[in-house]
C-alpha cells in the first residue's frame, strides 16, 4: 500500500510525430518478420541483440502511464467513428493498427456498409505446420466483424464469436476478408464475416455484439 496517486486517465493519447512512430512501428513489424523466418550466425544475432537493446533504451524514457485503447478519444468522443477505413478508428489495434508494431498487414475498407479487404499473415502467425494459428483467425475475425459494426455506426462489445474452419488458412498467402452486418435486435448486433485463398473460403464467423448505451442513444 502506497500513498501514490492513481496515473491520470489518458487514453489514446496525442503523439508528438504520429508519423514517424508509424515508421518505427512498421519498422518493428518488419524486423519481426525477418526474425521468424532466420537462421542467422551467432555474430549476426549478437548485433541484432544489441542494436534491439539500443532501441529499445532511446524509448523506454517515454513512456505514457495512460490508459491503452485501440481507438482514439477527440473531445466528443471517437474520433472516425463512421469511418470507411477502420485503421482511422483503431491505429493502435493488434491486427489492423499502424501505430502498433503487433499488428498485422491487413487493409479493410468500408463501401456501402460492407468491409473488404486482403491480409498477408507472415510465419510469426504459424499454428500448425503452414496454416494460420487457430487462435490468430479468431482475433482477425474479432476484429474485422467489429470494425464492419463500427463503421456502421453500431460499435459495441462482443458477446459471442463462433468459427468454423472449413479449409486450412495458409500463411504468407493473400487472403480476401469480407464482413456485413446481417441483422440488428434491439442492442444486439449480428455480424458474419469470411476469409478466403483465391476466391474459396477458408474460415467464416458469426458475431454478436452487445452495443454500449452511447452506441445505442446515438442511434436512436
Amino acid at each position: 500500500m502506497t500513498n501514490e496517486e492513481p496515473a491520470p486517465f489518458i487514453a489514446g493519447w496525442t503523439l508528438t510525430d504520429e508519423s514517424a512512430m508509424e515508421t518505427v512501428a512498421a519498422s518493428t513489424r518488419a524486423l519481426i518478420t525477418a526474425f521468424r523466418r532466420s537462421n542467422a550466425p551467432t555474430e549476426s544475432l549478437t548485433k541484432a541483440a544489441a542494436l534491439i537493446e539500443e532501441a529499445t533504451a532511446l524509448l523506454a524514457p517515454h513512456r505514457v502511464d495512460g490508459v491503452p485503447m485501440q481507438g482514439r478519444l477527440g473531445d466528443r468522443g471517437p474520433i472516425g467513428a463512421q469511418a470507411t477505413e477502420p485503421h482511422v478508428f483503431f491505429p493502435w489495434s493488434p491486427i489492423i493498427g499502424p501505430l502498433n508494431p503487433l499488428s498485422a498487414d491487413v487493409q479493410l475498407t468500408v463501401n456501402d456498409g460492407r468491409t473488404t479487404g486482403r491480409a498477408f499473415l507472415g510465419a510469426q502467425y504459424n499454428g500448425p505446420p503452414g496454416m494460420v494459428h487457430g487462435g490468430i483467425i479468431a482475433l482477425l475475425f474479432d476484429e474485422l466483424l467489429g470494425a464492419t459494426n463500427v463503421c456502421n455506426g453500431l460499435g459495441g462489445f462482443t458477446g459471442t464469436l463462433s468459427i468454423r474452419y472449413e479449409r486450412p488458412t495458409w500463411v504468407e498467402r493473400e487472403l480476401q476478408l469480407e464482413s456485413w452486418v446481417d441483422r440488428v435486435e434491439g442492442r444486439k448486433v449480428f455480424t458474419l464475416g469470411t476469409i478466403s485463398i483465391d476466391g474459396e473460403v477458408t474460415a467464416r464467423a458469426e458475431g454478436i455484439f452487445i452495443m454500449t448505451e452511447g452506441w445505442k442513444s446515438e442511434k436512436e
